[in-house]
């Protein structure tokens, strides 16, 4: 059938409370649950499963919608209908019981460490989440491997051939939550971008790969140097220069080296190039010209292990968390409410203040306590300052780690003050030493700050 199936197994899962037993259910794709003793199943759509059971031919991108509806994108996958390149734990020529056994096996203790650390993400944070919980659950490193029917050369057989891998993992790598270890370098095509090439040593002057390696033939009298070939007549060796006979090696010639000749121009080189050709689209590029790719193996650090824990990834950037509050703008909307308020102070010469309020040391803070407890202190720390500004103040992020503030009818010095303040409360209820820098303006002065947003 075409539509999502679930499964009720009448089977034991071995939760984190081992005195606790559930049956398990199973999401169906591809193909019919056949009749099997104990197992029966109903349509259901984005309700919780144990496990997603492939019957029949299932496309990535179905696969992908199903992780997206299932509550926890880990669960284990067992194919019965030979998906090359999909994400599976277990594969099988048919669904019957000694197979589904084998897989209820090999998932239990994959079952049991999803239950110990339930999944919650926001929606953003979603798809890199999934990546470290099949890490985290299969208790395993996110192994690279050489696949030669993907374009890439390379995939991640944990995860199947997943939309953008690589750049998920590495920016996963970039927070620390991810540990990198070297795999292979690929290169790419310069036309297709495929990274299926063949390398051949290639002549420089025409590209061709018709070479062949020649003695170097050096004539003492004369002081010709040529390849062995440009002397040849018939079995005699002739000085294509001054047309004498060489007789005898180390008195009338010597050969200091060899030479590439190329068959196709002519040309005589000391070393070819590497050039390679596409297996693809059959474009050939100079390796000089091809764009280089570092493959890893990524296993899950403690930092990836909190992330996991509080849900949630460490971008450590202003802008998000400044959503959701009153007195924030973009800023666009920030510079216009910044211009009018400077253009009444002018007119009515009434005071008006801008402040640029920065955390200055983030970068060495999540160097010594990690991306993710500086995430959380991050956090607070905004949520806490934006808190203590009036309902006439208004700001907007200016950079990843600061933000503008504009204090209407306010002086500079007052301003000072109250981030002054800010920066006290911060201070209290913020575990790390975070650094507050603080720059205020006023009237003219206010409006160069602003230029520099």
């Amino acid at each position: 059938m075409d539509t999502y199936q679930t499964a009720v197994a009448h089977n034991s899962v071995v939760t984190a409370d081992t005195d606790t037993v559930l049956s398990t259910p199973f999401l169906v794709l591809g193909g019919t649950l056949p009749t099997l003793a104990g197992i029966s199943c109903r349509t259901t759509p984005g309700s919780a499963c144990a496990g997603i059971l492939m019957l029949g031919p299932v496309t990535s991108a179905r696969l992908a919608n199903a992780l997206m509806e299932v509550p926890d994108p880990a669960v284990p996958i067992a194919d019965f209908a030979g998906n090359q390149g999909l994400r599976r734990d277990f594969a099988g020529e048919r669904l019957d019981p000694p197979a589904l056994a084998a897989f209820r096996e090999l998932s239990t203790p994959i079952w049991r460490r999803l239950a110990e650390l339930p999944f919650r993400a926001a929606h953003e944070d979603r798809a890199e989440l999934a990546l470290l919980r099949i890490a985290y659950s299969r208790d395993a490193a996110i192994e690279a491997s050489f696949a030669a029917d993907s374009s890439l050369l390379v995939d991640y057989r944990l995860l199947g051939r997943i939309s953008a891998a690589r750049q998920r993992l590495e920016g996963l790598a970039d927070l620390d939550l991810l540990r990198r270890r070297f795999f292979t370098r690929t290169h790419a095509c310069g036309q297709c971008q495929s990274a299926r090439l063949h390398a051949y040593e290639a002549c420089p002057a025409c590209g061709s790969g018709n070479l062949v390696d020649e003695p170097i033939v050096h004539h003492y009298r004369c002081g010709s140097q040529a390849p062995e070939s440009r002397f040849a007549d018939g079995r005699l060796l002739v000085c294509p220069k001054c047309r004498r006979e060489l007789r005898h090696f180390g008195v009338d010639y010597g050969k200091p080296g060899i030479a590439v000749v190329c068959r196709g121009c002519g040309a005589v080189e000391d070393e070819p190039v590497a050039n390679f050709a596409c297996l693809d689209c059959a474009a050939a590029t100079p390796s000089a010209d091809s764009t280089p790719t570092d493959w890893h193996h990524y296993e899950l650090t403690e930092e990836g292990l909190r992330a996991l824990h509080d849900g949630r990834l460490p971008r450590l950037e202003i802008a998000p968390l400044l959503k959701g509050h009153g007195r924030a703008f973009s800023p666009v909307e920030f510079g216009l409410l910044a211009g009018e308020a400077l253009r009444v102070a002018r007119r009515y010469d009434r005071p008006f203040a801008l402040a640029r309020l920065t955390v200055a040391n983030i970068d060495q803070l999540r160097r010594e306590l990690g991306p993710v407890a500086v995430d959380g202190a991050f956090r607070l720390a905004i949520d806490t300052s934006v808190g203590l500004l009036r309902d006439s103040d208004f700001v907007t992020p200016d950079g990843p780690a600061s933000m503008l503030i504009g204090f209407p009818e306010t002086s500079a010095a007052l301003a000072a003050k109250v981030l002054d303040r800010v920066k006290k409360e911060v201070a209290v209820v913020v575990a790390a030493p975070l650094e507050i820098a603080v720059t205020t303006a006023e009237g003219e002065h206010a409006s160069t700050l602003l230029d520099h947003e």
